[in-house]
């Protein structure tokens, strides 16, 4: 059994963590119901292909510091300080490839529809700057901290579009909302973390040139295959948005995109739960590995459990759900929808199995489970869209999420889970 102590405060973490994800997410959904309505099946696709498209790139802005940060925080506790300011500084420089990416990949479309990718994209890039102030407190295990900032700036995103929205603004008016509601926000998590005595020297370098060099590079190889996989992941998970948008164009993607928003927020719950646990494992791992084994088979059952009860509930409640929140013209999304909720049953284990190998500095691994995961995503969704429309990427991520977990489970049960 797990110290009381310890239960008591992962139990109150989570329940922190779960009820901003719920209230940020329910109104970000709220959004996402006004912008299909306002928008139009092509204005509303082209404002999901946005954001996957910036989603995409921005992750290489991340390239795992923050998950890093967050270990090294929650293992060294303020002496991980110099790594957490010397990890931005990395940040900012891969920002520049995100810049130049979003550039380059929007160069062929219209004027109107750039401009909006564009501020879609740095909207996204400024999200990362804000998860990477909440990864600090995360490692802190100071999840009030983590909460109120990405609640706040879910809840300031999604007011703002849809005061955007209601007095008849487009893609341009609601992708602008959201970047400055994310800057704001960030600007406060900034301030935040520098007044509890973090990032307050932001120098280059904050050591001596002779040894700057070498411990920027230990962190980027340290980081450097966890942010492959985090890459790879999220490649995955945008890459029916993209592949739908080529092969079908708007509306498909409006259909499909409708269906997954009512599926995504449900990840809150795997997110919220590990958002706690992660940083006791981290440190289980380095002082008591039987406890570490513990803490991840309860929270892999608790996780299937969930993500069963959530895939019946969905099955049965699709063929209502999405005329009722979307109207008639996104009824073809009700079969993505029930498929999408089969999904969450592996896609809810594979959250604590991966983090599992973080903790266990086997991030490695995930790079290569991630570009198999994403090799058969892009195969299959290739050769089920023009078959199955917009179900095809749907039955692709139940493979591919039943790939992982045998991959993950295969890696952990081969090397011991904590002995």
């Amino acid at each position: 059994m797990f110290p009381s102590g310890l239960h008591r405060r992962l139990a109150q973490n989570t329940v922190t963590k779960l009820s901003s994800e719920l209230v940020g997410r329910l109104t970000m959904l709220a959004l996402v119901i006004l912008a299909a309505r306002r928008l139009g099946a092509a204005g509303f696709g082209l404002y999901s292909y946005g954001l996957a498209l910036g989603l995409v790139w921005a992750q290489v802005a991340d390239m795992g510091l923050q998950v890093l940060t967050a270990r090294e925080v929650a293992v060294h506790g303020r002496a991980a300080q110099p790594y957490a300011r010397m990890a931005f500084h990395l940040k900012v420089g891969l920002s520049v490839i995100v810049i130049a990416g979003l550039l380059l990949s929007t160069t062929r479309q219209p004027a109107a529809a750039r401009l909006s990718l564009l501020l879609l994209g740095a909207m996204q890039l400024s999200n990362t700057y804000l998860e990477f102030v909440a990864y600090v407190f995360r490692g802190q295990q100071a999840l009030a901290q983590e909460a109120w900032l990405l609640g706040a700036a879910r809840v300031l995103t999604a007011v703002s579009g849809i005061l955007i929205l209601w007095r008849g603004g487009g893609v341009n008016g609601l992708a602008l909302a959201g970047l400055t509601a994310v800057l704001t926000i960030t600007g406060i998590g900034l301030y935040r973390l520098r007044q509890d005595g973090w990032l307050q020297d932001l120098r280059w370098p904050i050591t001596n040139p002779a040894t700057a060099e070498a411990r920027y590079g230990r962190i980027l190889r340290h980081a450097f295959p966890l942010g492959i996989a985090i890459f790879l992941s999220i490649a995955y998970t945008r890459l029916a948005v993209l592949l739908l948008q080529m092969r079908l164009g708007e509306t498909a993607v409006a259909q499909f995109s409708a269906a997954a928003r009512l599926v995504e927020p449900m990840q809150i719950i795997p997110a919220s739960l590990l958002a706690a646990v992660f940083p006791a494992i981290a440190l289980a791992w380095q002082q008591d590995r039987p406890q570490a084994r513990r803490l991840g088979w309860h929270v892999s059952g608790l996780l299937a459990g969930g993500g069963l009860l959530l895939a019946v509930a969905f099955w049965l409640t699709a063929g209502w759900l999405m005329p009722l929140l979307y109207g008639r013209d996104y009824t073809p999304g009700i079969p993505v929808l029930q498929l999408l909720a089969l999904a969450l049953i592996p896609t809810f284990v594979n959250y604590s199995l991966t983090h599992y190998l973080i903790a266990r500095r086997q991030q490695t691994y995930l790079i290569f489970f991630n570009a198999g995961m994403l090799a058969v995503h892009a195969l299959l969704c290739w050769r089920l869209i023009p078959r199955y429309g917009i179900t095809g990427p749907a039955i692709s991520l139940i493979v591919a999420e039943c790939m992982l977990f045998v991959a993950c489970l295969g890696v952990l049960w081969v090397g011991g889970w904590g002995d």
